[in-house]
């Protein structure tokens, strides 16, 4: 319950940072990163209530997220660009509060994300783990190819659907192995999205 009261990503809370804010519905929010951004644009998608993880979130978040989702779709469309839909779930036990970030790219860099996140998912945690590295949830979602109570990584390209995958080693696993995989793809200095810091609110103006 201490750790509920402290988080700074449940609306309610005295610690929720409202200058964040751009958008508010009902059972969710969209709003800007404190940390270093990786794109105009790049933002986030949170629920509302505490909650671990978009497996365990009822089925009115999911119904507002989509609404949110098609909607940056849409909107990024119109600038040439299309967003990637990141979430890492993990470390249950530490009550984390998730999230959904969002970040565009342009089309033809965003035509080569699969590939990245193919062959980085591939690639991670050991060889001998013993789930399937790469869930591909296109034509079924997220929800019909992750049990629950797994902590996972998930990335959907726009509306093309994304790549799942069980985390076996939590500790092991990067906290922000999304941002890396992007950071990479758009040459970005390490240290954005390695080391992301806190962007101060003049700055956020911009």
């Amino acid at each position: 319950e201490n750790l509920l009261s402290k988080c700074s990503y449940c609306f309610k809370n005295p610690s929720f940072s409202k200058y964040l804010l751009v958008s508010i519905g009902m059972k969710m929010y969209l709003s800007l990163p404190e940390q270093t951004r990786l794109t105009p644009g790049h933002c986030l998608l949170v629920p509302m209530e505490h909650t671990t993880s978009f497996l365990t979130a009822d089925e009115e978040v999911w119904q507002e997220m989509e609404l949110f989702r098609q909607a940056l779709t849409e909107m990024f469309s119109k600038e040439g660009r299309v967003p990637l839909f990141l979430e890492t779930a993990m470390m249950f036990r530490k009550q984390q509060h998730s999230f959904l970030e969002v970040i565009p790219l342009p089309k033809d860099l965003h035509h080569q994300a699969p590939m990245y996140f193919r062959k980085a998912l591939t690639e991670c945690e050991e060889e001998w783990a013993q789930n399937v590295k790469l869930v591909d949830t296109r034509g079924r979602g997220l929800r019909r190819s992750i049990p629950k109570g797994f902590p996972y990584f998930n990335v959907e390209f726009g509306s093309r659907g994304g790549f799942a995958h069980v985390i076996e080693e939590e500790h092991k696993f990067p906290a922000l192995f999304g941002r890396e995989i992007v950071g990479g793809m758009l040459k970005l200095d390490p240290s954005a999205y390695m080391r992301p810091h806190k962007v101060p609110f003049e700055e956020m103006k911009q």
